[in-house]
């Protein structure tokens, strides 16, 4: 029956409605991006994007569809790895000269999360990092952002379908956590033609991302207090797709395997609204100081994190491990870090040169939000003690 299931999804597209988000799922689901404009009565997107992106086929193909349809789309291609205020603040200025009513963000995290705070910081006030969630004091949003659909080219971030960004704060070199109903997106569009090709690395390190995604959601303080069944099943189910599919996808690149670590990467951004942990708060740090790509990052902490959970979050693991068919939370731990070495992560070391920085780097990783709401409290000592179990 689950096969019959799978082979029928495979040929169509889903659509869900999820809280303010409509979820279209499936091949071809891109080709899609027009008719969602008409359904919003917009018709002037900026298309938010990077320039590698924006001279592919994938985005060719877009345009294509969108200008069929009359759409008068302006393209905004500055996105770097690790972007930071100033380019969402280009991307705002390009969408009020030129008119734009609604953002198309059409890549990876970077791409999406500029997008979504661009949609945002075009009816709101201030600066985006006046909203940095790890400041003492910070802005909320209060303006419903433009119109925002976003499309995902890798499967990994899940910010099609979160609340959250992650930007970089140029002024203190670090990265900030961007968060607020109002950064969600109308429409996302998930359509796994788009990571078909996506080359091995990216496979692994987005891969991971997601897992990291849906196992720190099942084990953070919110989650562990005050548990959702609804969302703690999506986080088990989310782990199941990757642990079974991210390896395969990165092996052979099967349209199946490529489907299910999507599927996963879409729960994992479902889910991070109970947050994520300190993989993220540790790794959003190596991020900003090194410009470690996020998913390896995150993905090469999470054994040491979840070792340094292990007295407090030994439930929730041995619940995972059972969702795994494995036998209790060591086995879970052992079959973690031998993935991590299947898709070939590179260790902290190949990063951190200097063992001097990681009491500074441990300093500012227990400001971030993620690493605030761990499910077992981290002290500068411990996320220490964390990297040095990394390197």
């Amino acid at each position: 029956m689950m096969k019959e299931w799978r082979r029928n999804m495979n040929n169509q597209v889903t659509q869900i409605n999820l809280g303010q988000i409509r979820l279209v799922f499936g091949r071809g689901a891109a080709k899609r991006a027009a008719q969602e404009l008409l359904l919003m009565n917009v018709k002037h997107p900026l298309i938010v994007t990077d320039q590698f992106l924006g001279k592919c086929s994938l985005f060719n193909a877009l345009a294509e569809v969108l200008e069929k349809e009359n759409a008068a789309l302006k393209v905004f291609d500055e996105v770097t790895p690790d972007p930071g205020g100033s380019v969402v603040d280009r991307a705002v200025v390009c969408l009020k000269e030129e008119g734009c009513d609604s953002v198309i963000g059409f890549g990876g995290g970077s791409v999406m999360d500029v997008a979504k705070c661009a949609a945002a910081m075009a009816v709101n006030e201030g600066k985006l990092m006046d909203y940095d969630h790890a400041e003492p004091v910070y802005k909320e949003f209060t303006k419903t952002s433009l119109p925002l659909i976003q499309i995902p080219t890798t499967s990994g971030t899940g910010s099609e379908m979160s609340p959250y960004a992650v930007i970089t704060n140029e002024a203190q070199g670090r990265k900030a956590t961007i968060g607020s109903p109002m950064l969600m997106s109308r429409v996302a569009l998930a359509d796994p033609n788009l990571v078909q090709d996506l080359p091995k690395s990216a496979t692994a390190s987005t891969g991971m991302d997601a897992l990291t995604h849906c196992i720190e959601s099942y084990t953070t303080k919110k989650s562990m207090e005050m548990p959702n069944m609804i969302m703690d099943a999506l986080a088990l189910r989310g782990i199941r797709c990757l642990y079974k599919y991210l390896y395969k996808a990165y092996e052979d690149g099967s349209r199946e395997a490529r489907e299910m670590v999507m599927w996963g990467s879409v729960i994992g951004g479902i889910v991070l609204s109970h947050g994520s942990g300190a993989s993220h708060g540790l790794g959003n740090v190596l991020g900003g100081e090194y410009h470690v790509p996020h998913g390896i990052a995150v993905g090469m902490l999470l054994p040491s994190v979840m070792e340094f959970n292990m007295d407090v979050c030994a439930d929730r693991y041995r619940e995972i491990a059972g969702e795994l068919g494995l036998k209790d939370e060591k086995e879970l731990m052992k079959k973690i870090l031998e993935l991590r070495e299947k898709l070939e992560l590179p260790r902290l070391s190949a990063y951190v040169k200097e063992p001097g920085d990681i009491r500074r780097l441990a300093e500012m990783a227990v400001l971030d939000k993620c690493t605030r709401i761990n499910g077992k409290e981290v002290t500068a000592e411990d996320a220490g003690a964390i990297y040095k179990k990394a390197l």
